[in-house]
């Protein structure tokens, strides 16, 4: 129940940052919000929440993926918490229960080529993330002139 709670409040939040950034429609609004530690905090907590329910939710399928003694401590342990890194079955929670699609761009293997992933297949992405050290950054796609 507490869980269910900390999602309520969470999601407040989140609303409200969305909210005043389409009333504003300007990308400093979101700028600002985003590096208010508070404002910034909340939203990752929020889609931790999230992604730890949709993936105890589907236990029959992504408790094979987790390598935890029972999913609820995984999520517990490893999704919840803040600043912990996040696993590749944590991002494929997390986008379906958003219903959105990635791209990410890896730089894999000694010789450094790039690797394309859709996730999940088939979907329009709407985010692109380059992976490279344990680690994602945001691309921009450059606007066609």
């Amino acid at each position: 129940m507490n869980l269910l709670m900390d999602q309520g409040h969470q999601r407040d939040q989140v609303i409200a940052v969305v909210e005043q950034c389409q009333a504003d429609e300007k990308e400093e609004t979101l700028l600002t919000l985003f590096n208010e530690q508070s404002t910034s905090d909340s939203v990752v907590q929020f889609l931790r929440l999230l992604t730890s329910t949709y993936l105890q939710n589907h236990a029959d399928f992504f408790c094979n993926f987790v390598e935890a003694p029972c999913l609820k401590t995984y999520c517990k342990q490893e999704v919840e918490t803040m600043a912990m890194e996040c696993d590749h079955v944590d991002i494929l929670a997390l986008l379906k229960a958003l219903e959105v699609g990635i791209h990410i761009v890896s730089m894999e293997g000694h010789d450094h080529r790039l690797v394309h992933h859709i996730i999940p297949e088939g979907t329009e992405p709407s985010l692109h993330l380059l992976y490279h050290t344990s680690h994602y950054d945001i691309l921009y796609l450059r606007s066609k002139l």
